[in-house]
């Protein structure tokens, strides 16, 4: 298969035969040469629209880092797409054109007629600070929320030391 937008990355003969083992074993072992062609021919079908969804969604996380400010050169050069067009097809693949175009207006400052072109920008967004999540899954507030909702600053959350190991007692016998 050649597409350009996964140049660089590679996989071996025996990462592929190890996928087509562990994926299609069923239809692998079917006795019927006739069952397992069509087995098969489903599966290669069902792999096919598997590679279109995994494609859309590399579109949506490149589609992502345009949006989130990332220049679409420095996304190039970071994904390994090498350049600009390769980017904007994997974009396009994945239907996010219209929100990246619309995140490009948002992120440009319109310009008045009559205004002076020296306007001071407004100042960046701050960046977003990833929320704690314990380890049960749930999200912990942060101080900030804490204080919003009138409750007291956190404390530190003592960590709980994993029981010592004790060595089964040994009969007379055993020794």
């Amino acid at each position: 298969m050649s597409d350009p937008t996964t140049e660089g990355y590679t996989v071996t003969a025996a990462e592929i035969e190890g996928m087509v083992r562990n994926l299609c074993a069923y239809a692998l072992s079917e006795p019927d040469p006739l069952q397992r062609y069509a087995d098969l021919t489903h599966q290669q079908v069902l792999f096919d629209g598997i590679v279109a969804a995994i494609q859309r969604a590399r579109g949506r996380a490149v589609a992502d880092l345009v949006v989130g400010g990332m220049p679409v050169e420095q996304v190039a050069a970071k994904t390994n797409l090498a350049t600009v067009p390769r980017v904007r097809k994997l974009i396009s693949v994945a239907g996010e054109t219209e929100r990246v175009k619309a995140a490009a207006a948002a992120a440009k400052p319109k310009k008045a007629k009559g205004t002076p072109a020296a306007e001071t920008a407004p100042p960046p967004a701050p960046e977003p600070v990833p929320l704690p999540v314990a380890a049960t899954g749930k999200r912990m507030l942060t101080p900030a929320e804490r204080e919003a909702l009138g409750l007291p600053p956190a404390e530190p959350q003592p960590r709980s030391r994993p029981p010592k190991r004790r060595r089964p007692a040994q009969s007379a016998a055993g020794r």
